[in-house]
């Protein structure tokens, strides 16, 4: 079988951002599945809880991120446009974000020519089937990568886990030589080779808020009073001196005239006395 793989490198170069992709090809409503346009591919949900979130188309692989969300992981993811392209391989990274809450230990992908039908040895398509140089394919979170135990186009990734709310990527090469364009990629969670089927790994409760924390209520250390500070007293203002008046002149006190408190003279006394006894000696004669 010839193969010829997409000349990425030289033809990637023009992939259109995720932004620019998102705006262009992704639709998401509750009546149709959301579709992504890289370059000549077009990515859509079939089937299965998730949801395309984005991509891009690098130097080196066609990058779809999703989230699955559950219950349903039985997931389909329909993919066309590889003939258009005039190449017939392609190298592919899916990138898968795990909310729900059961962690992976196993991670099968498959491929189909028609949808629900496991793709037989000879409709061309395959995970390069017989091809060693794209190999190994490899994953972040994935330690052992089987692709001989079933007869089906598959790739299964163990030995390693993906929690809740973590993210995986796969990168291997699609091939399909088919002239049907269209062909679905089913990917499922917990689906381990051999016949084994889905495992149950047991479901990793979302951890539980911690207790509140108990309020406690302290009363605020008291606010001591800010220091009033006395207004400022003004020096008083300095009274100007009086203004100096000549010394007045000192009054002499008036002389006070003594009571008169003369002793007449004996001489007079004596001649009054005389007149006095002369009148009344004249009186007793008469």
């Amino acid at each position: 079988m010839s193969f010829t793989v997409f000349p990425q490198t030289a033809c990637w170069q023009r992939g259109l951002p995720v932004a620019l992709s998102l705006a262009l090809g992704l639709l998401a409503t509750p009546a149709k599945a959301a579709t992504l346009v890289l370059e000549n591919f077009v990515f859509s949900e079939v089937s299965g809880d998730f949801t395309i979130t984005g991509g891009e188309a690098t130097s080196d692989a066609f990058r779809v991120f999703q989230d699955v969300t559950g219950p349903n992981v039985d997931l389909f993811l329909s993919i066309q446009g590889l003939r258009n392209s005039g190449f017939i391989g392609f190298r592919f990274e899916s990138i898968l974000t795990n909310r729900t809450n059961t962690p992976w230990i196993f991670f099968d992908h498959e491929l189909q020519e028609q949808f629900g039908v496991p793709s037989p040895e000879e409709d061309g398509l395959s995970f390069a089937q017989g091809i060693n140089f794209f190999r190994p394919f490899t994953s972040n979170a994935f330690a052992v990568v089987d692709e001989v135990t079933d007869v089906r186009d598959f790739v299964n990734f163990s030995r390693g886990v993906v929690n809740p709310n973590e993210t995986v990527s796969f990168r291997y090469v699609i091939s399909d030589n088919d002239p049907n364009d269209l062909f679905f990629l089913r990917q499922r969670p917990n689906f381990a080779p051999g016949g084994v089927g889905v495992v149950a790994p047991a479901p990793i409760a979302p951890a539980a808020p911690p207790p509140p924390v108990p309020t406690v209520v302290s009363l605020p250390p008291p606010v001591a009073p800010p220091p009033v500070a006395p207004p400022p007293v003004a020096p008083p203002a300095p009274t100007p001196p009086a203004p100096a008046l000549p010394p007045e002149p000192d009054v002499l006190p008036e002389p006070v005239t003594p009571p008169v408190t003369t002793i007449p003279e004996p001489s007079i006394s004596i001649g009054l006395l005389g007149l006095m006894w002369l009148g009344a000696l004249v009186r007793r004669m008469r």
